[in-house]
């Protein structure tokens, strides 16, 4: 869900319309709930989800990754089947990107099409079992703004 209400801040104009790759952990479902304009990519990855697999059942959830690790499980992580969704949630990030909203999006496998990097290097901060070895490698390959951080993601948006 995007907030669109005037009565919720907007993060600064240099993110206006961009794809933003953060860490998984960092805190990227905060900033969406906390700011106007800001989509969360995992809220695609599941919309995708649903165009790709109509007869998957999304059913109820309160984190839209227990859908996406459910519906990745269910395909048994057939690259086939997991990049047709991703390329799916791209579009729907680039549109947004197109009306000026902030996406979100914490999948390394899509960190090569991000305007921009944020990478979490306190361990406290990152998801139990990610492989940060593997998303600083990724990052060090692709010619795009990349900072790395210490803190949670709101505080680090504010200051970058």
């Amino acid at each position: 869900m995007v907030i669109r209400s005037s009565n919720y801040p907007r993060l600064p104009r240099k993110y206006w319309g961009e794809l933003i790759y953060a860490t998984p952990g960092c805190g990227k479902t905060f900033v969406a709930n906390k700011y106007r304009d800001v989509v969360d990519g995992d809220d695609l990855i599941v919309e995708a989800i649903g165009q790709i697999a109509p007869n998957f059942d999304i059913g109820y959830y309160d984190d839209p990754r227990e859908v996406i690790f459910r519906y990745f499980r269910y395909i048994h992580f057939n690259r086939g089947l997991m990049w047709k969704v991703y390329n799916a949630a791209l579009r729907k990030m680039r549109k947004a990107c197109e009306i000026d909203d902030v996406v979100l999006f914490g999948t390394v496998d899509l960190m090569d099409e991000a305007d921009r990097i944020f990478i979490q290097e306190d361990d406290d901060y990152v998801r139990n079992g990610f492989n940060q070895h593997r998303e600083k490698s990724e990052a060090a390959n692709l010619n795009v703004t990349t900072h790395f951080i210490d803190e949670y993601l709101d505080n680090s948006l504010q200051r970058a």
